[in-house]
């Protein structure tokens, strides 16, 4: 009997060497590479343990209702802390437009906080000390992520921000000046929008399209339009090619050719919101959302409590950015997707903690997501807090679906932080330096070629990865 029993414990210890193995190997290859440390995405929060979780948050100024993001976020925090009482949470609130230069030193130090909100555009910054979410994500909340926020936040290592909402960049058009412009449209065909313009102009008798032309986002977001990329390219090659380009520069001349833009770049830059108001120009462009939310107020979409109920007439519509493009394409927008980033300190703080700084950006992402794109004429990243932000958004249904359509359709920056720089360098100097030369009389190949020579110039003085 004793050779069938040593068989049998030596087939035991098989069994148990293969289920130690697989249960190694299932082990082992869940856990997320961050740095020089491996962190397990399954740990749980420990509720006997006391966590103290560092959040930095950007403030979003609401001139019309001060303090009151300062209070939502102070709620949303403290729901949290109703669930998870052992957490504590250290919040430091910075200005809006504040740069990421004390998160990088921050980075550089080994002490980043826990987790960083990034309303202008969330981002890859430092893959050694960030933390991938996907791993965190659920099922469920996997599949309730608007697409487009998922694609711009994502490489091939996966998703690296807790998204919140998707802000298309639009422009505004007045809708009683022609019966063309009172249809909401997903994008816009060349000879639509210039068919659109002409009657404008017949009517008003001014130049229908006010720019500002010494601000390049209306060449950007024509560009990004009309051929669906950034001018930097998510591994920080330049994307526009030179022929690109000058069919954009070309599309502006065309406008100052035919009297459809004025031909006075400083003048009508300043009086482009006068112009609009007095009924002579159809359409305004670039703007930016405080610029939006006057724009949308005052031509009665949206009501600020300032006079009687219905006071004004709806006289503003919201519009993607025009293209260059004769055919009919789908549509595409340049867009900021705004999200939460997660961090891991130099002296590691244990995957539990980490488990509970993914929870609470969760929780803001999807708490502050609906009430910031509320004031901010943004969509939720969240498909299912849609109907609490519409009916919080104060807006028609027409803008509302018009929105949705659009969000579906962003187009994020690089997301790369390093690649991301790059990119608003060449907006800020690149762009801003040749493009107001339109309307000095500058032909559009030769200035599309100064472009693509400077913007490839830039990464002879930007480190690159």
């Amino acid at each position: 009997m004793a050779f069938p029993l040593r068989r049998w414990v030596a087939a035991l210890a098989m069994i148990l060497s293969l289920a130690g193995g697989y249960w190694y190997y299932t082990y082992a290859s869940r856990l997320i590479r961050v740095g020089e440390v491996r962190i397990d995405p399954l740990a749980t929060i420990d509720p006997e343990r006391e966590y103290r979780l560092v959040v930095w948050e950007h403030e979003v100024p609401l001139p019309w209702d001060q303090g009151a993001h300062r209070e939502a976020l102070t709620q949303a925090i403290e729901e949290f802390r109703s669930v998870w009482p052992n957490v504590t949470v250290d919040l430091q609130v910075i200005p809006w437009h504040a740069d990421h230069a004390r998160l990088r030193e921050a980075l550089a130090a080994g002490s980043p906080p826990d987790i960083y909100g990034m309303p202008m555009g969330a981002r890859l910054i430092d893959p050694r000390l960030q933390i991938p979410v996907h791993p965190y994500l659920s099922p469920e909340a996997k599949d309730d992520l608007l697409p487009s926020s998922v694609a711009s936040l994502s490489d091939e290592a996966g998703l690296w921000a807790w998204p919140k909402w998707v802000q298309p960049q639009l422009w505004v058009v007045r809708e009683d000046l022609t019966p063309a412009l009172e249809r909401g449209r997903s994008h816009w065909t060349k000879s639509e929008l210039l068919s659109a313009l002409q009657e404008a102009k017949e009517r008003s008798g001014g130049a229908p399209l006010a720019l500002n032309p010494f601000d390049a986002s209306a060449f950007f977001e024509v560009m990004v339009a009309s051929t669906g990329k950034n001018p930097i390219g998510r591994d920080g090659s330049r994307e526009w090619s030179v022929d690109e380009i000058t069919h954009g520069l070309a599309f502006f001349q065309e406008l100052i050719a035919q009297g459809l833009t004025g031909r006075d770049a400083a003048g009508m830059a300043r009086r482009r919101l006068a112009e609009f108001w007095n009924r002579r120009a159809a359409m305004i462009g670039p703007v930016n959302p405080w610029l939006l939310r006057h724009l949308m107020t005052r031509g009665g979409v949206v009501d600020d409590g300032a006079g009687p109920e219905g006071s004004a007439s709806h006289l503003a519509l919201a519009v993607p950015p025009p293209t260059f493009l004769d055919a009919s394409s789908r549509a595409r927008l340049p867009a900021v997707i705004s999200g939460y980033v997660v961090f891991r300190q130099q002296e590691y703080q244990g995957d539990d903690h980490t488990r509970a700084a993914m929870a609470l950006a969760e929780h803001l992402s999807r708490r502050l997501g609906p009430w910031e794109a509320a004031h901010l004429f943004a969509v939720p990243a969240h498909p299912s807090a849609w109907q609490a932000w519409r009916d919080d958004a104060g807006l028609p249904a027409k803008e509302l679906d018009l929105l949705v359509e659009w969000a579906r359709s962003a187009i994020g920056p690089p997301l790369r932080d390093t690649f991301a720089h790059v990119q608003e360098r060449a907006i800020e100097t690149i762009l801003a330096t040749y493009f107001p030369k339109l309307w000095e009389g500058g032909e559009p190949k030769a200035l599309a070629e100064e472009i693509a020579a400077g913007i490839d110039g830039l990464r002879a003085v930007v480190k690159l990865p």
